[in-house]
């Protein structure tokens, strides 16, 4: 993993996290921004470290993980560009819950720990931001517990696959690249990996999905949809 100092504020206007605040909000933050290049399979952090600051993906892909001390490790989230990570270590004064790992080749900002502290005080705008960022986690892993609670593993599948079509469906279908590994998702929906193989061929069979490798169609939504609320 390799540091880039990144002294420039205009750089940070292109990401939308930032793009709210004014020049002296940027220059401020800026002088405590690291760009950092982490080559896939790269540990960005593990649990238990002290935080370092506030992370934002660029480009790529990052996985927070809690580790098991036999070595596997449970998914809790994917965070893939214009998302943030980090952010709850640096308020509560402790050492990072989770383990965060780059799956591809990825380009994060990194805002120091003191920056984020000192620009609280100064932009409300930027505070805005870090609360807007800390409650959408929240709410990302209420729907996640609750799902693993009340959705059986098929519903947990279709119900990703959903939330992952495009805003426009044509003609009552959609295509889904799916965002990481097999393995990876079936992690992330507390299922194994062979359980969320079996749900995918089971759906292939009853006609509600195609895949092909990394790729799945939804052939008709509007079905998918019915099947998820247990219409079918």
């Amino acid at each position: 993993m390799t540091m880039i100092p990144m002294p420039l504020a205009d750089r940070l206007l292109g990401l939308p996290f930032f793009q709210s605040l004014d020049g002296a909000a940027l220059t401020r933050l800026s002088a405590g921004v690291i760009e950092v290049n982490a080559p896939g399979r790269t540990v960005i952090y593990r649990r238990g470290e002290p935080s370092r600051g506030l992370y934002i993906v660029v480009y790529g892909q990052v996985k927070l993980v809690l580790e098991t001390p036999q070595g596997g490790e449970k998914v809790i989230e994917l965070v893939g560009p214009g998302g943030r990570f980090g952010e709850s270590a640096i308020f509560l004064d402790r050492s990072h819950a989770l383990t965060a790992t780059a799956l591809t080749d990825t380009r994060l900002v990194m805002v120091a720990k003191a920056a984020v502290l000192a620009e609280l005080e100064h932009t409300p705008e930027f505070t805005r931001n870090i609360i807007d960022s800390l409650s959408q986690r929240q709410q990302f892993l209420i729907g996640s517990l609750e799902d693993c609670i009340m959705r059986s593993g098929t519903e947990r599948v279709i119900g990703y696959l959903l939330n992952c079509l495009p805003d426009v469906a044509a003609e009552g279908g959609g295509m889904v690249t799916l965002p990481a590994r097999k393995g990876v998702i079936a992690s992330q929906l507390n299922l194994t990996h062979e359980h969320f193989s079996r749900i995918l061929r089971d759906l292939v069979t009853g006609g509600l999905i195609e895949v092909d490798g990394g790729k799945v169609r939804l052939p008709d939504v509007d079905k998918l949809y019915a099947r998820f609320n247990g219409a079918i």
